[in-house]
C-alpha cells in the first residue's frame, strides 16, 4: 500500500470509529490521568485510587539501577508501583501494576535465586504462595509459579515431613536472610498465635526450608493483648526437635496459652546497634510496635533480651516523634529510598478498618548507620500527600459545575476522619483549568458543604439544574437511604454556593423517598423529555428510577415500578461479595444517540447493562453485565462518565473504597459495537521519547508511526505476532501506532502519548 492510500485509509477508519461511538460501548486504558494542583503545585501523582493498608517492597521495574516502590494495598488486593525518577521523587505508573498475579492478605517481593529480579511472596488461605520473577522486558512485569504453597521440612519427633508454612492471612511474616548465609528465612506466628515460628533456608539461592523453631526468640505474645513474654516468664510446650540446641521444656511448661489471635505483623532488621537482628511486632488493636531486641544465646538460639514496647522510644532516636503510632495493627517494611546504604522504614496500617486514613504511610529514616541506628520520623503522610485521598470511599463525578463549558471534577466520600469519633461526610472540588482537549484540575475546596451540621452521613452527590434557574444545583443521598436537596444560590456562569432547600427530598405522594441504605442517586434525563430524572442505587445492589413528572422548576418524583421488577429498574442486580448487599452506584451516560447504563458495585466493578430502549424505558436490562474496568482492583466502586477531551470518546474516572480515583481513558470500538479484538496492546502509554515499547500483536502484521496530522512518521516494517519491542519516537507528543495484517485487512489504530 501507498504512503498516500494508507493515510486516506487510516482516516477513514478514524472517521468511522468516531460514528460507531454514539453507538456502542468503548474500551478503557488505565492512565496516570491529567495535571491536578494544590495552591498551583502540581500532585504528583494524583490518580492512584488512594492508601489504606499498602504493603512495600522494593523493585528495579525498569532496570535503570535504581529501586522503585511496588505497593499491595489488602484493602481491595491492589497493586501500585511507584517509579524512581531522575530527581529522586516517586511517579507512579499505571501500566506497570498490570500483569501481576492475583493476590491477596499480603504480598512482598524478595530474591530467593540470587538472579537480581524480586520474586513474589503472598499469602493465600493460611499458606504461602510463590512466584518466581520470569520479567524479560522492563516494564513488563511477568511472574511464573514456583511453590503454591511453600513447605518446609518439619520433624516433631516421628521424622521430617514436608509440610506447607503456616502463616495466619491476617498476619505478615518476616521474609529475609536474618542470619547472613545468603537465603532466605521466615518467621511467623504459629497456629496458636503466641510464639514464632522460624522456617531457616537450608542453600544458597533457594528455597529449601526446614523448620528449625517453634518458640522463636524465646518471646511468647498475650492472648488477649499484646503483652510480651520473655526469659523466665516464656511459655513454649511444644517445639520441634533439637531446636537449634534448646534444652527441652521444664515440667512447668506443660501448660500451652489458647486464644483468639486477631492479627500480628513482623519485621526482621536491626534496630538497636547491637550487631545482631532483631524484630518489630505489632498487633491489631494497638497504635504502637514492639521492638524485640535478640541476642545470640549460649544455647544456639537467637533469644529476646529486652524489649522496647513502643518502638523506638527505648533507643537512639530523633525528631519530633518518640515512638510509631498509627490507629491502628502498625506494620513496618525495611527499604532504603535515600540509597545511603542502611534500611530505613516505611510504616503502614496492616488492617484497613478504624485508621487515620490521612497518615497511612509513615517514614522513618535511619539517621545514623547500619549498625547504629539513629531513627526519626520525615513524614507522617510520604507519597500519600501527592494524591487525591478523601477519606473512605471516593466517589467522582464528572460536571460543568460553573458552566463554562468544561467538566469540572467533584469527589464526595463516605467519611474522613478527623480525629475519634468524628469522621465526617465531605465534597471536594476541583475546577478544570485547562483546555478542550487538554484538561487540568485546581483543587478548590475539600468541603464545600457542612454536612455535619444536618446529620447527614456518606454523603453521595449527584448535580443537574432541578429548579429551571440556569445553574447547577445538587441532590445528596446518605447513608439512611434518604436524599436531601441543595439549591445553588450563586449567579448562573459562577462558581456554585449551595444551600439546603429539602431536608428529606419527597416523591410525588409526599412521602419522603427511602430506597434503604446507602442512597447513591444520579441526576439524568431518562425518558427523553428534557426533564432531569432521578436513578438511585442502594445497599441491596438494584437501581431505582423515579421519573420528573412535574416541571423543570418544580419536580415531582415518580417512581417507576413493573410486575416483573417491582421498583427494582430493568432488573439489575450488581455483583457482589456474599451474595447479599451489593452497593450499587449508577454510572449513566447519554452519548448523543442513547442512554447506556452501567453501575458501580461491591466488587469494585463498573458494570454495563447496555442502552436504554427508548420505547420502553422500563423494559429489562441485562441482568449482570461485564465489568468496564478490570485492569484495576478495589472495592466499592462508583464511576462517572464524560468526554473530557473532546474526541468523541468519554472518559471513565472511578472512585473506590481506598478514598482516592483511577482514571480510564476511552478507547476506540469498532462499527459492530465491541472493542476491537485485534487492536494492538501497548505498554507502557504514556511512553518516554525514543523508550522501549511492548506491542502485543494478534497475528504479523505491518507497523508504522503516524503523527496527529495524519503524517507517516516511521515505516517500522513487518512485526511477527506475540511480543514486540518499539522504541518510541524521539519528540514528545501524540502519535498513532497503526497496524495492518500482513495478508491485507483492516488498520486497526492506537493513540500513544509519547513524553
Amino acid at each position: 500500500m501507498k504512503p498516500r492510500q494508507f493515510c486516506l485509509t487510516l482516516f477513514a477508519l478514524l472517521i468511522l470509529h468516531r460514528s460507531a461511538v454514539g453507538q456502542t460501548p468503548w474500551g478503557w486504558s488505565l492512565s496516570e490521568g491529567p495535571e491536578v494542583t494544590i495552591d498551583e503545585t502540581a500532585m504528583p501523582h494524583p490518580f492512584t485510587g488512594g492508601m489504606s493498608a499498602p504493603q512495600w517492597s522494593e523493585i528495579d521495574m525498569d532496570w535503570d539501577g535504581d529501586m522503585d516502590l511496588f505497593a499491595f494495598d489488602r484493602d481491595g488486593s491492589r497493586i501500585l508501583v511507584f517509579e524512581k525518577t531522575e530527581t529522586g521523587d516517586w511517579h507512579e505508573r499505571p501500566d506497570w501494576c498490570l500483569g501481576w498475579p492475583a493476590l491477596k492478605h499480603w504480598a512482598l517481593l524478595r530474591d530467593f535465586d540470587c538472579d537480581g529480579l524480586p520474586d513474589l511472596f503472598t499469602g493465600y488461605q493460611n499458606s504461602i504462595h510463590v512466584y518466581r520473577n520470569a520479567t524479560t522486558v522492563p516494564g513488563v512485569p511477568a511472574f511464573e509459579p514456583y511453590a503454591l504453597p511453600l513447605s518446609a521440612s518439619w520433624d516433631f519427633g516421628t521424622g521430617a515431613q514436608e509440610l506447607p508454612l503456616v502463616c495466619l492471612t491476617i498476619d505478615k511474616p518476616a521474609i529475609f536472610d536474618v542470619d547472613n548465609d545468603g537465603d532466605l528465612d521466615f518467621i511467623c506466628f504459629t497456629e496458636t498465635s503466641t510464639s514464632l515460628y522460624r522456617f531457616s533456608g537450608q542453600s544458597a539461592c533457594g528455597l529449601d526450608l526446614v523448620c528449625t523453631n517453634r518458640c522463636y526468640g524465646m518471646v511468647s505474645e498475650g492472648s488477649e493483648d499484646n503483652t510480651l513474654f520473655i526469659g523466665a516468664d516464656h511459655n513454649c510446650s511444644f517445639n520441634v526437635v533439637d531446636p537449634e540446641g534448646r534444652p527441652a521444656p521444664t515440667e512447668g511448661e506443660a501448660a500451652q496459652r489458647d486464644g483468639v489471635h486477631a492479627g500480628g505483623a513482623i519485621t526482621a532488621l536491626q534496630c538497636d546497634g547491637e550487631n545482631f537482628h532483631d524484630l518489630l511486632i505489632s498487633d491489631v488493636t494497638y497504635p504502637t510496635m514492639s521492638g524485640l531486641m535478640l541476642e545470640d544465646a549460649t544455647d544456639g538460639q537467637d533469644s529476646t533480651a529486652w524489649v522496647d514496647m513502643a518502638f523506638p522510644a527505648l533507643v537512639p532516636h530523633t525528631g519530633e516523634a518518640d515512638s510509631i503510632v498509627l490507629q491502628r495493627f502498625p506494620a513496618a517494611y525495611p527499604i532504603d529510598p535515600d540509597e545511603d546504604g542502611d534500611w530505613d522504614l516505611i510504616i503502614s496500617p496492616n488492617i484497613a478498618l478504624e485508621i487515620n486514613d490521612d497518615q497511612c504511610v509513615q517514614l522513618w529514616e535511619n539517621q545514623g548507620t547500619a549498625d547504629e541506628p539513629l531513627w526519626a520520623l520525615a513524614s507522617d503522610h510520604w507519597i500519600q500527600d501527592g494524591t487525591i485521598d478523601v477519606g473512605r470511599g471516593a466517589i467522582p463525578v464528572l460536571h460543568d459545575l460553573d458552566g463554562d463549558g468544561d467538566l469540572d471534577l467533584a469527589v464526595g466520600n463516605k467519611e474522613r476522619y478527623e480525629g475519634v469519633n468524628n469522621t465526617p461526610t465531605a465534597l471536594a472540588l476541583f475546577e478544570n483549568t485547562g483546555t478542550a482537549s487538554q484538561p487540568a484540575f485546581a483543587w478548590h475546596t475539600w468541603n464545600a458543604i457542612d454536612f455535619v451540621f444536618n446529620g447527614i452521613e456518606s454523603g453521595h452527590p449527584a448535580f443537574g439544574d432541578w429548579d429551571g434557574d440556569g445553574d447547577i444545583d445538587l441532590i445528596v443521598g446518605d447513608e439512611l437511604g434518604l436524599l436531601h436537596a441543595y439549591s445553588n444560590e450563586a449567579e448562573p456562569g459562577s462558581w456554585p454556593a449551595w444551600t439546603l432547600s429539602q431536608l428529606a427530598v419527597q416523591d410525588a405522594d409526599g412521602e419522603a423517598i427511602d430506597v434503604g441504605q446507602f442512597a447513591a442517586p444520579q441526576l439524568i434525563d431518562v425518558s427523553g423529555d428534557g426533564l432531569l430524572d432521578l436513578v438511585v442505587g442502594e445497599k441491596n445492589g438494584t437501581l431505582s428510577l423515579y421519573l420528573n413528572c412535574g416541571s423543570a422548576s418544580t419536580p415531582a418524583w415518580c417512581l417507576q415500578t413493573t410486575p416483573e421488577t417491582e421498583a427494582n429498574w430493568g432488573g439489575i442486580q450488581v455483583n457482589n461479595a456474599l451474595g447479599i448487599n451489593g452497593y450499587s452506584t449508577p454510572c449513566l451516560y447519554d452519548d448523543g444517540s442513547g442512554l447506556h447504563i452501567a453501575a458501580g458495585n461491591e466488587l469494585g466493578e463498573i458494570q454495563y447493562f447496555g442502552t436504554l430502549d427508548s420505547e420502553d424505558i422500563l423494559a429489562p436490562l441485562e441482568a449482570s453485565g461485564p465489568s468496564w474496568n478490570e485492569a484495576m482492583r478495589g472495592l466499592r466502586s462508583s464511576g462517572t462518565l464524560g468526554d473530557i477531551t473532546g474526541d468523541g470518546i468519554p472518559e471513565l474516572v472511578v472512585g473506590i473504597q481506598n478514598g482516592g480515583l483511577r482514571w480510564f481513558n476511552g478507547t476506540t470500538v469498532d462499527i459492530t459495537g465491541h472493542q476491537l479484538p485485534s487492536l494492538p496492546i501497548i505498554a507502557p502509554n504514556p511512553a518516554r521519547t525514543g523508550g522501549p515499547i511492548r506491542i502485543m500483536l494478534p497475528q504479523r502484521s505491518r507497523v508504522a508511526w503516524f503523527d496527529a496530522q495524519g503524517r507517516m512518521v516511521e515505516a517500522l516494517g513487518m512485526r511477527r505476532a506475540g511480543s514486540n519491542l518499539l522504541m518510541a519516537p524521539a519528540t514528545p507528543g501524540l502519535y498513532l501506532l497503526t497496524t495492518q495484517p500482513a495478508a491485507g485487512g483492516l488498520i486497526r489504530t492506537v493513540r500513544v502519548v509519547v513524553q
